[in-house]
């Protein structure tokens, strides 16, 4: 099993089924972009604990169910203080996943979240945090282009659909 290296961090704010994970991983991973570079996993890691010095390893299919759901409502501006605050490398802390009640509904959308590096005029809710909808294949090539530093905000406007979920490949 690899150690953590350069991962990404997927919280749950709701109480999502182990089948739902194991979709997430499977087909975030399956992205053309890891796929290419023989990269099968090993990139992001589910916090599913508030205490995250005891992570060693990343997140793979098939997931086990967390037992707990320690931010189980909480909100995008609560997750993301929490990463800050918690988070150090190798768990990046520049952009991060949550599966949250759509995702319970859906179950194959996620929420993006960072922070602007060129903020709108005029931001939505004059939060700082931007934050979008994501299909699952889609979400961890997107955080990793923004947590390696190759891209910025253009990656979390760019492919939307009509409902507005980021969806970099066709189905």
């Amino acid at each position: 099993m690899a150690l953590l290296n350069d991962v990404i961090p997927v919280f749950c704010t709701a109480e999502i089924r182990g089948d739902v994970l194991d979709e997430f991983f499977r087909a975030a991973y399956s992205s053309p972009e890891f796929v290419n570079e023989g990269i099968h996993g090993d990139i992001a890691v589910l916090i599913h604990d508030t205490n995250t010095e005891g992570i060693t390893h990343p997140t793979n299919p098939p997931v086990s169910k967390p037992t707990s759901c320690p931010f189980k409502n909480k909100t995008a501006e609560e997750i993301w203080d929490f990463a800050q605050e918690n988070l150090r490398y190798p768990i990046f802390n520049r952009a991060i996943a949550v599966l949250d009640e759509q995702t319970v509904v859906d179950k194959e959308t996620c929420l993006l979240v960072t922070t602007w590096e060129n903020p709108p005029s005029e931001q939505e809710n004059g939060s700082a945090l931007l934050t979008v909808r994501s299909d699952f294949r889609s979400a961890l090539v997107i955080l990793n282009i923004k947590n390696l530093g190759i891209g910025g905000d253009e990656h979390f406007k760019n492919g939307k659909d009509a409902k507005g979920v980021i969806r970099l490949y066709q189905r």
